[in-house]
């Protein structure tokens, strides 16, 4: 049967390779070990887990869950992919594998400010994503730093948990779009653009102390300052990206045969039910290229009487 790649363990490539190996594909997820969803604390907005979950422990059930249906998860990191005939070859820093199709589900990775002690604070006062963990700072002094559109927008957004949002340019000048630049002056978000210095707080992230020494008081402080995705493999095979976003159509196909990108690194909400759900899809359509016709859950047809 044909193989499959899946480039990034996360809830993206795991939820593919459910699918592809329930289809008799042997699956081959390739995980480095990165990826931001190993990164948060708590989720509450996870399907299933209403008493919210962990980063770590979400991955970790998704390799369980793919495993049982017999995909492999190689741990190794991907550096480059290029065809091979009628197929594609992975090339790894310790290996290199021969497949029929492809899957990019490499994740985002987030550009952390030049602000000292921000990584100890992740998971602890600092997120890169205001739909993700707003909630928890509801009525609570918030503040975002950036300084174009992204951040406009993402202050904004804070005012549906918030009144106490204020955007911190780290010493850039604030560079938004006229309307939203409006926008942000009209719901009195304050724009501070002094240097910014370190974090501070116990346990948890209590402020932002400039370079003047002034502390600016915050329990939350949400990063926008863009992301960095994945792109260069989908370059490798000729596949479009816009900045850092890989381009598909709708079914998550792109314009090179047999591959396909699903996730964070297509732009988007950024959220493990929309990513999961690209996963599902992406790994649907591949399985009916490669077949030719419909596709077919083999395992499902396994299980029913005769």
């Amino acid at each position: 049967m044909a193989s499959v790649a899946i480039i990034g363990g996360g809830p993206t490539g795991l939820n593919a390779a459910i699918y592809t190996a329930r289809a008799d594909r042997r699956t081959l997820v390739f995980d480095d070990g990165g990826g931001t969803t190993r990164d948060v604390d708590t989720m509450e907005n996870v399907y299933g887990f209403p008493e919210g979950v962990t980063g770590p422990e979400l991955v970790d059930l998704g390799r369980e869950h793919a495993r049982k249906y017999g995909a492999e998860i190689v741990e190794e990191e991907v550096v480059r992919i290029e065809p091979d005939d009628e197929r594609y070859r992975v090339e790894t820093t310790a290996d290199e594998y021969a497949v029929d199709g492809v899957i990019i589900a490499t994740g985002a990775d987030y550009e952390r400010p030049a602000i000292a002690d921000v990584e100890a604070y992740e998971g602890h006062g600092v997120s890169y994503c205001v739909e993700c963990d707003a909630y928890f700072y509801r009525d609570s002094p918030v503040a975002v730093v950036g300084t174009d559109n992204y951040a406009a927008t993402e202050a904004l957004m804070l005012l549906d948990y918030t009144d106490d949002v204020r955007i911190l340019t780290n010493g850039s000048p604030f560079e938004a779009d006229g309307e939203l630049t409006e926008r942000v002056a009209e719901a009195e978000i304050p724009v501070v653009t002094d240097d910014l210095d370190r974090l501070d707080g116990e346990e948890t992230l209590e402020a932002v102390v400039t370079r003047d020494g002034d502390e600016i008081p915050v329990d939350g402080l949400f990063v926008a300052l863009g992301t960095a995705g994945g792109t260069d493999l989908a370059e490798m095979l000729g596949v479009p990206v816009d900045g850092d976003d890989i381009v598909t159509d709708p079914d998550q196909s792109t314009p090179v045969d047999r591959v396909y990108a699903a996730g964070d690194v297509t732009g988007g909400h950024q959220q493990i039910a929309t990513s999961v759900g690209e996963g599902a899809r992406a790994a649907i359509n591949l399985l009916e290229e490669l077949r030719g016709a419909d596709y077919i859950d083999y395992k499902k047809l396994d299980s029913q009487p005769a």
